[in-house]
C-alpha cells in the first residue's frame, strides 16, 4: 500500500468526510488491503503509548520495557477489534433494511475508526487521553453514521438503531477482551515496575 496515498486520504477523509467516503465506497480493497491502512494509521496510538507511559508517565520515569509491550498489545487488539467489528456489522445488517456485504462492511468501519486511532497520539499525554480520544471517536461516531447508508444502504430510520446496537457488542466484546489484555499486561509488566514507586500513591 501506499504509505503517501494513505496519508492524503486520511486527510481528506478528516477534512471532507461525505465526499471522500463516497470515493472510498467504490475502492477496491481486500482484506489484506484494510488490515494494511489500519496497521499503518494505528501507528500514532503505538508512538503515543510508547512515549507517553515509557517516558513521560510518573515523572519522567523509564518505563520503556512495560511501555513497548503495552503498545503491540494495543495496536494488534485494535487492528483485530476492528475487523471483528466488521463482521459483526455486516451479520446485523438484514436486521436493520441494510444489505449484506462484507467487503463494503469492513471498509467503512476500517475508514470511520481512523480518528479514533490517530487520536491515540493523545497517550503521549497520559494525563489527558482519555478526553481527547474520547473527542476523537466522537468524530469517529459521526463518520460511521454518515457511512451507514453508503456503505451498507441502510434506511434513515435505521440508521440510529443499526448504529447503537452494534456499538453496544462491539463495546462489550473489547471490553472483555481489553480487560484480559490489560490483565496480562499489568501481571507481566507493569506491576514489577511500579512496585518500586508504590509509596508514593500513599
Amino acid at each position: 500500500m501506499d504509505i503517501g496515498k494513505t496519508i492524503n486520504q486520511t486527510i481528506r477523509l478528516l477534512t471532507n468526510p461525505k465526499k471522500t467516503l463516497q470515493e472510498l465506497k467504490s475502492q477496491s480493497m481486500t482484506r489484506n488491503d484494510i488490515i494494511m491502512y489500519l496497521a499503518i494509521v494505528a501507528i500514532p496510538s503505538f508512538i503515543g503509548i510508547l512515549v507517553g507511559y515509557g517516558f513521560l508517565w510518573f515523572w519522567g520515569a523509564n518505563f520503556i520495557g512495560p511501555a513497548l509491550a503495552g503498545a503491540v498489545i494495543y495496536y494488534v487488539v485494535a487492528i483485530i477489534g476492528i475487523i471483528v467489528l466488521g463482521y459483526i456489522f455486516n451479520a446485523l445488517a438484514p436486521t436493520f433494511k441494510s444489505q449484506q456485504n462484507q467487503a463494503q462492511a469492513l471498509k467503512l468501519v476500517a475508514f470511520t475508526a481512523t480518528p479514533w486511532l490517530l487520536g491515540g497520539i493523545f497517550y503521549i499525554l497520559p494525563g489527558y487521553t482519555w478526553p481527547l480520544t474520547f473527542l476523537a471517536g466522537l468524530y469517529g461516531l459521526y463518520l460511521l453514521y454518515i457511512g451507514i447508508p453508503m456503505f451498507m444502504g441502510t434506511p434513515q430510520d435505521q440508521q440510529i438503531p443499526y448504529l447503537i446496537i452494534t456499538i453496544v457488542i462491539y463495546a462489550v466484546i473489547m471490553g472483555v477482551l481489553w480487560w484480559i489484555t490489560n490483565t496480562i499486561i499489568w501481571n507481566m509488566a507493569w506491576g514489577a515496575a511500579l512496585a518500586p514507586y508504590a509509596k508514593y500513591w500513599y
